[in-house]
């Protein structure tokens, strides 16, 4: 009977030996992993040892009934030397994961909507709600009509499941890193207060915002910031698509193009209807628009129109002038039009 109970007890050092050895044995893993939600404790295990992480399911499985433990979803990263004991205490409590988000420069609030929808970060009308939020965007220490103009392009990193406001916070944070500082030593010179009066962030977005989505290409930036100076200080319409697609945007109303009687559409964004000034930003510029704006180039442009090749503008002083250039670009761009037809 002796020999028996010792042959077991022999039995249950060697399991127990085993047992420890595969829970406590270091291997070197290099490996980013997502555990997905909904997986059970034998799932999650599977999959770990699956990936080479775990040495042992079993082992793993049995250490974790006895301390009543569950593991979490997440993204985890696992660099350098780790035992099935030190895996099982990451993954148990858990960890976020990364959602990278681009905004791109020229995005207006309702394309950020959509792009942080996509990302499954803010839903679209939860988000457009915040970025009309007079009251919120105070809260931010910011002064607009919404938060076009404030939303930095950049390419952002978030928590899986922040919340919309946590996103949003973020991203002005970073305008306010990025941007301010830029206004905090700026001094305007005779031309720019010419054209706006009282010179203030706003403005100087709005005008940023117009340069960013009339042209992509920078060195013609202070040169559309000198059209716009130049018209607003002949008291000229500025006439700028892009503040007329932004008030069917403000509709609700996508334009892809603009037809005979679009222009006329009653908005204080029209700036084919009002003069001035639209009363805020129509996107979120990026930093060569904003000091565009701030330093503009010094010329006697009043027109541009876009070069057959797409690859800039022609400008011009006169109105005569800017025609010959209209018809230059309708008539290549016509003969285009037959050659592809041909």
């Amino acid at each position: 009977m002796k020999r028996l109970f010792f042959i077991l007890f022999l039995l249950v050092l060697l399991v127990l030996s085993f047992f420890y050895k595969n829970l406590t044995q270091k291997h070197h893993v290099e490996v980013n992993v997502r555990v997905e939600k909904g997986l059970s404790t034998k799932e999650v295990l599977r999959f770990l040892e699956k990936k080479g992480i775990l040495n042992s399911f079993y082992s793993s499985y049995i250490y974790l009934r006895l301390k009543g433990s569950n593991l979490k979803s997440g993204c985890y990263r696992f660099s350098g030397s780790y035992s099935d004991i030190d895996v099982i205490k990451i993954v148990a409590k858990g960890s976020s994961c990364p959602v990278s988000v681009a905004i791109p420069e020229g995005a207006n609030v309702f394309k950020v909507a959509l792009i942080l929808d996509n990302a499954h970060l803010c839903r679209k009308e939860e988000f457009l709600k915040l970025a009309f939020d007079r009251n919120f965007i105070k809260s931010l220490g910011l002064n607009g009509f919404s938060l076009e103009g404030f939303l930095f392009p950049d390419t952002y990193l978030f928590d899986e499941g922040s919340s919309c406001e946590r996103v949003v916070l973020e991203i002005v944070e970073n305008f306010k890193r990025k941007v301010l500082p830029l206004f905090s030593s700026y001094k305007t010179d005779g031309y720019v207060r010419k054209a706006l009066g009282k010179v203030d962030m706003v403005k100087v977005l709005t005008v940023a915002s117009i340069i960013e989505r009339e042209t992509s290409v920078k060195d013609e930036k202070p040169l559309v910031a000198s059209v716009i100076y130049n018209r607003l200080i002949r008291g000229m319409p500025l006439q700028c698509d892009p503040t007329v697609y932004y008030a069917y945007y403000l509709e609700r109303r996508s334009k892809f193009s603009l037809h005979e009687g679009d222009t006329s559409i009653s908005s204080p964004y029209n700036t084919y209807v009002n003069k001035g000034l639209p009363p805020g930003p129509i996107c979120n510029p990026g930093l060569d628009s904003i000091l565009a704006a701030m330093y503009p180039a010094k010329t006697k442009f009043l027109y541009f129109v876009v070069r057959p090749d797409r690859r800039g503008h022609f400008f011009s002083k006169s109105y005569n002038e800017h025609l010959k250039f209209v018809k230059e670009t309708f008539r290549i761009g016509e003969k285009k039009k037959e050659k592809v037809r041909n």
